[in-house]
């Protein structure tokens, strides 16, 4: 039988394997005392995104895209702000320091390439329970099935000031 350690090892190859994915669910915002709500959708396709959030910002919406180079931001009213960074779009159009960059791995259950780990937990199957990157603590509440495997359901991610409450329906491969 193998060790939820080594279950892990072989989960997190085959997650950084999986570069074109689609999910779609519901993410609560919160940043000092303002909250959004939304129903949220995105598509990866290597580095190409698409995230939907639908109902936030008071307008309905807002599409954010971009690649490794560059990242836009439309809001329902036809308004539309660029950076080189998701980050940095994020806090220039509307005050909200979520690290997008990060959440792309941390969504497939999966510490963030780009930063150490600074802690991590598993469950029995070898599956992220929590982990703690820069500052940020993410804990991983429910799993489901997604064909051969299971992915995260439930993710909530904290940092000073910033909660993030993420509900996952449904998950699937992007051609």
């Amino acid at each position: 039988p193998t060790t939820p350690e080594q279950a892990w090892q072989q989960r997190h190859v085959e997650m950084n394997k999986l570069t074109n994915w689609a999910l779609r669910g519901r993410t609560a915002i919160t940043q000092a005392d303002e909250g959004v709500n939304a129903g949220i959708t995105w598509q990866q396709n290597g580095d190409v995104y698409v995230i939907r959030l639908a109902g936030p910002f008071s307008q309905g919406g807002a599409v954010l895209t971009g690649n490794k180079h560059k990242v836009t931001l439309t809001v329902d009213n036809g308004d539309t702000y660029s950076a080189a960074t998701p980050e940095q779009l994020l806090v220039e159009s509307v005050g909200l320091q979520l690290p997008v960059s990060a959440l792309r791995e941390w969504v497939k259950g999966i510490p963030f390439s780009g930063l150490g780990v600074d802690n991590k937990t598993l469950d029995e199957q070898g599956r992220l329970k929590t982990l703690q990157q820069a500052g940020w603590e993410v804990e991983y509440l429910r799993y489901v099935p997604f064909e051969n495997t299971t992915m995260p359901g439930k993710i909530f991610i904290t940092h000073p000031g910033l909660n993030v409450r993420l509900i996952i329906s449904d998950w699937r491969h992007v051609e």
